[in-house]
């Protein structure tokens, strides 16, 4: 089995490289996500905001008995234990408030519930199975993996094969997750903005300029033809690993540019230029585009673009 770190809203476990998401709703302060196999749901996490110091976890446990029992009662009679330690580590998940319970029905489910001081959230995490799968190595592996940290410099975002790390400074504003095309849009306070998006298949988004010299510069600036509009670029080509890459770092551009006056240039330094920062690179090995888009006006614009685009991981 293959594994791969899988991460959402600031939290991370390792899962085995074939459960993707079916379900997500909220955000990184109250949330739900859903993890499924080709068979069957196999993990859920559930995550909220709370202001109480030490939470009584016994009584949340009894209201996520509760959705339990009305979601998954068509399969029979469910049982419920509480208390269930599978992780004899006394160093487990250290300063943090830990409760394990399981339950069985039509499929059985072992879970936790873990209340981070340092993020103040309560978070249940829990892990699915067939009744007669040999499934508890897999369990543990997830439960000793896990983690819900506030001290982290980057937030883990993953989804279908793809994963990528960015400021936990930038929120989560937006996400398509298709087939075909997945996009993460983030932003810090009104002015900075920040996105990752994935195309796939390149073959196929590629061949319509297959007459160009540079098929991917020149599908890149007609898929974002009115997004650079109004900016002048500087644009990098190069190879890494058989990939073609390209870094358009620009910035807008004004009606004076081109008018040699000195009062203009120290207006123009009163009001700072957007910057507008783009990698490109085709991956032939996972057949995708991914594009990684970076505007605001701080000078740090270029090099957030190229430390995200170097996070991107993917299989």
């Amino acid at each position: 089995m293959d594994w791969t770190l899988f991460g959402w809203a600031g939290i991370q476990l390792e899962i085995p490289t074939t459960w993707e998401i079916s379900g997500i709703s909220g955000d990184e302060k109250n949330g739900y996500l859903r993890l499924d196999d080709a068979e069957m749901p196999r993990l859920e996490l559930k995550w909220a905001k709370t202001r109480k110091k030490k939470p009584d976890l016994h009584k949340t446990l009894d209201e996520y008995f509760k959705l339990v029992r009305k979601n998954y009662k068509r399969g029979g009679n469910v049982s419920f234990r509480r208390n269930v330690d599978l992780i004899k580590d006394e160093d487990f998940l250290k300063g943090h408030t830990v409760l394990g319970f399981s339950w069985k029905g039509g499929i059985r489910a072992n879970g936790l519930i873990v209340h981070s001081p340092d993020t103040k959230r309560i978070t249940i995490v829990q892990v699915m199975g067939r009744l007669k799968e040999n499934w508890r190595p897999t369990v543990r592996r997830i439960f000793q993996s896990f983690s819900d940290q506030g001290d982290l410099q980057h937030t883990i975002w993953s989804a279908y094969g793809l994963r990528l790390a960015v400021p936990k400074n930038y929120k989560l504003e937006k996400q398509k997750l298709l087939s075909g095309y997945l996009l993460f849009t983030f932003a810090r306070g009104k002015r900075r903005k920040l996105s990752v998006e994935r195309y796939g298949p390149a073959e196929v988004l590629l061949n319509e300029f297959s007459a160009e010299p540079n098929q991917l510069e020149t599908w890149f600036r007609a898929r974002y033809a009115k997004a650079i509009r109004g900016y002048g670029f500087e644009v990098t080509l190069h190879e890494e690993h058989g990939d073609e890459r390209i870094n358009f770092v620009g910035q807008q551009t004004r009606l004076y540019d081109n008018v040699p006056v000195s009062p203009l240039l120290v207006l123009d330094k009163l009001r700072k230029r957007v910057k507008l920062t783009f990698f490109v690179r085709h991956c032939h090995r996972t057949n995708r585009i991914y594009v990684v888009q970076s505007i605001g006006r701080h000078e740090t614009s270029e090099k957030l673009a190229q430390e995200v685009a170097e996070s991107i991981h993917s299989h």
